[in-house]
This record gives structure tokens, C-alpha cells and sequence, in this order.
């Protein structure tokens, strides 16, 4: 590129640099914006640098002491000498306009490193051998560049404080307890006030316990929220098919192997074309390419955020990812992933759910109940997780169970509220991945009919 097309202000430059003379208490404001390399011109870039040790040494700022730093260190002539630096004073009117002559100079900064950036993502091209790996590091460092735009990384306590007010204010006048998004399940509503965004929610449980009907029901309900939100749902262990049958089943009250035999009264044909429509409605997308790299699900998930099709992401489950490279420890590979999905959370603004196995070491204790040591292979799932939920049947283990089909949800973490380890209970009709409180199954129509779990 012609040197003459660079994008570039140098004037802005200079008035940036002549504020210091005017006031050097400028210098807080500029160096809080602005870094040397933020400067195109290379005088400006040493002049600058000259400037900030002089006010990291708590020296005056003034000609003779800039003058005298940078002859000192024999970098007078490359900054354009005693006149340059004497003029520039000159090209700057007033400190008025100072913010704006910063926001230019950065802006251009961001540019340049936006046309480095590109160089690099064409160069590199060329030698790609794997297409996502090439895609992953291309969209991150576009997105480095991006976050770097004027936003500051700090934010003031006054701002926080009338953020925290408004939202309250905002919870005081909305309709019930809700702050986040409806799960459809009043109790876990309570606890969580709804999925909130920027929050990494795990719903860990022993095989058979319905950790993937459980979180399907979730989706499906909030879905169907009269704002239609998008759920992006990653099944690593079923085939869409799979997931889409157990939906139709849960809609419709029809028994899953009805579904898989075809063997269906007129009225449950009726009940499933019913429930058909009404899925197709709802705004849930199911990743089916297999997706294993914890990178490629986060790179899905911004390409949906940035085509607004993304409030909330469904994961089953956590430990079938895999990290970003290969690592032998499993332990911080699955670290790795817990805090990619947090940070993802965080990134997207959208609430993450992430289904969680839990380790044998359950089976081995007299006392089944779930505890947090029992994340299997939990690295750092426990700390990087806002809520942290178990699901517990205890007649998965006791066959003389006071409790048939019903599931505890305990909440074992919760970070912006309460925890509760005795659960509350769900009913969990296992041929339909169906749950439902014990009031709804009491008072609808097939409450008569309950499975068999075993």
C-alpha cells in the first residue's frame, strides 16, 4: 500500500502532543487513550514516549525538559529537532477540542491494525492446513482489533451504581420476579430469576437421570416466549432426529416408542400433527455437523449473535468437547473448555446451559447424592459455572422408592442467589422426555397414566 494512503492524521497528532504545552495535565487523559504506538508519525511516536517518562518520573512537562530527555537519550534529531518541537504549541489553538483530536488518532490506529491484521489473515491463508483452526485465529484477532475501539476496559463506579438502580427499578415494575429469560419451571425460576445473560448455567446428573430432557424442556420453553428468542442447540451424543422425536413426544403426550413404530391411535395422530405445528414455530437451531472443538462451537455461536438469531445456548454435553489443541491432562483440557463457554457467556451476552456428566465415584458411596467432587472431570467447571445444578432419582437406586418418577433439582451453586441441596421435585414421565411440577400432572388429563422408569 502507497505510504501516501495509510490512513493517518498527522495534524491531530500534533494538536495531541502541542495540549501537553498548553496543559500538561492532559497527559493523564492522553496516555489513559493512547499508547506510543497509536502515533503513524515516528517522531510522534518518540516524542510521545519522551513525554510519558517524564510524567512517570513526576518531572514537568515543558520544552526544556523534553528537550533535554530526548538529547539525553540521542533521539533529539529523530523527533525533528528543537524547532519541530517547539512548533508544535503552535498547530494547537486550545485544549477544547482534545477528546476529539484523541478519538481520531486512535481511530486511525485501529484501521491501521485492522489492515495489518487483514495481511496477516491473507498470508496466512496460503498455509492453512486446517480450515477451522484458520478460521478460529482469523476471527479472534479481528475481534482483538474490534474490542480495542474507543470503549474503555474501565468503567466508573457511578456508572455501575445507576446501572445496578435501573435495573432494580426495572425488576419493581415488570410483571412477577423475572429478570432473565422464563425456564417454564416456576422453582428454578425462583432460584435464578430467569436465564440471565452472561451466565454459565450446569445441569450435571448420572446417565439416566434426564439431564437432555431436561434441558430440551428448558428450550422448548423459552422458545416459546411470546419475543420468540433463538436457542442454538449443540447435541454431541444424538442425531437431530433424535432430538426432534423427543420434543414431538413431550408436545403431544404421545410415547416415544409410539413414535418409533408408527403405531398410533387417530387421536394421538391428531395430538402429534398439533404438536408439530406448534414446533415449527419455534425458533430453536440444532447444530448437526458433529461440532467437537470447544473454538468451533464459540465460532458458530458469534456468527449467530452477530445475525441477531442468538439468546440462548444449549450444550449436551460438556465433556464430549474438546479443547483448542491437543493435550494429554484432561483435566485442563476440560478447564479449558468451562471457561471458553464462560467466557463465551460473557462475550455474547447470552446465558450458556452446558450439560455435565458426573463421575462413578457416585455409584461407589452409600449415600448417592450428588456432590460438587463428583464433576467428572471438573477442572475448573465448578468455579467458572454461575449455577450448578444436579439432578437425583431416587428410585433410579432404590426400587422401593417412596418417590416413583420423580427427580430432585438441587441448585448446588448458585452465585447471585440461594442454594438449596434438598432439591425441589420435578415428575419426570420418562416415555414422553416430559417433566412437569406435580400439580401440573395432577390436574391434566393423562395424570392416570405415569411410566415405568426402570
Amino acid at each position: 500500500m502507497d505510504e501516501q494512503t495509510i490512513p493517518h492524521n498527522i495534524d491531530a497528532e500534533q494538536n495531541v502532543l502541542g495540549s501537553v504545552f498548553i496543559d500538561q495535565n492532559t497527559v493523564k487523559s492522553i496516555s489513559d487513550a493512547l499508547t506510543r504506538d497509536d502515533f503513524y508519525n515516528r517522531r510522534h511516536r518518540i516524542i510521545f514516549g519522551a513525554i510519558l517518562e517524564l510524567f512517570e518520573d513526576n518531572i514537568d512537562i515543558d520544552y526544556t525538559t523534553l528537550i533535554d530527555r530526548l538529547e539525553t537519550q540521542g533521539l533529539l534529531a529523530d523527533a525533528g529537532g528543537s524547532d519541530y518541537i517547539l512548533g508544535l504549541s503552535d498547530t494547537t489553538p486550545s485544549i477544547m477540542n482534545l477528546e476529539h483530536y484523541i478519538n481520531i488518532v486512535r481511530d486511525k490506529a485501529v484501521v491501521r491494525n485492522m489492515i495489518n491484521v487483514s495481511k496477516r489473515i491473507f498470508e496466512k491463508g496460503f498455509k492453512a492446513k486446517d480450515l477451522n483452526d484458520y478460521i478460529n485465529e482469523a476471527e479472534q484477532q479481528v475481534f482483538d482489533v474490534a474490542r480495542s475501539r474507543r470503549a474503555s476496559d474501565f468503567i466508573t463506579l457511578k456508572e455501575v451504581t445507576e446501572t445496578v438502580v435501573r435495573k432494580t427499578e426495572d425488576a419493581k415494575n415488570q410483571i412477577g420476579e423475572l429478570t432473565g429469560l422464563d425456564t417454564g419451571f416456576s422453582m428454578l425460576n425462583h432460584y435464578t430469576l430467569g436465564l440471565q445473560p452472561t451466565e454459565l448455567y450446569v445441569i450435571a446428573a448420572r446417565p439416566s437421570m434426564g439431564k437432555s430432557a431436561f434441558a430440551l424442556n428448558i428450550a422448548t420453553n423459552v422458545a416459546k416466549l411470546k419475543e420468540r428468542p433463538y436457542i442454538a442447540f449443540f447435541s454431541l451424543e444424538m442425531g437431530v432426529d433424535q432430538l426432534v422425536s423427543r420434543m414431538l413426544s413431550s408436545e403431544s403426550s404421545v410415547p416415544s416408542n409410539k413414535l418409533k413404530t408408527g403405531d398410533l391411535s387417530g387421536a394421538e395422530w391428531q395430538q402429534l400433527s398439533v404438536a408439530s405445528d406448534g414446533l415449527q414455530k419455534l425458533n430453536i437451531l440444532f447444530d448437526d455437523s458433529g461440532t467437537v472443538k470447544v473454538t468451533d462451537l464459540r465460532q458458530k455461536c458469534r456468527k449467530l449473535k452477530q445475525e441477531n438469531r442468538l439468546d440462548l445456548v444449549v450444550i449436551d454435553y460438556l465433556q464430549l468437547l474438546s479443547g483448542s489443541r491437543n493435550q494429554t491432562n484432561r483435566v485442563q483440557e476440560v478447564s479449558e473448555i468451562s471457561r471458553t463457554l464462560k467466557e463465551m457467556a460473557r462475550e455474547l451476552k447470552v446465558p450458556v446451559i452446558a450439560l455435565s456428566q458426573l463421575s462413578r465415584s457416585v455409584e461407589q458411596r452409600p449415600d448417592k447424592i450428588p456432590i460438587m467432587a463428583d464433576l467428572r472431570e471438573s477442572g475448573s467447571i465448578e468455579q467458572d459455572a454461575d449455577v450448578v445444578l444436579f439432578l437425583y432419582r431416587d428410585d433410579y437406586y432404590n426400587k422401593e422408592s417412596e418417590r416413583p418418577n420423580q427427580v430432585d433439582i438441587m441448585v448446588a451453586k448458585n452465585r447471585s442467589g440461594a442454594t438449596n441441596m434438598s432439591g425441589f421435585p420435578l415428575i419426570f414421565r420418562k416415555n414422553y422426555s416430559q417433566f412437569k411440577t406435580k400439580a401440573q400432572t395432577e390436574s391434566s388429563k393423562d395424570s392416570a397414566v405415569i411410566d415405568d422408569l426402570d
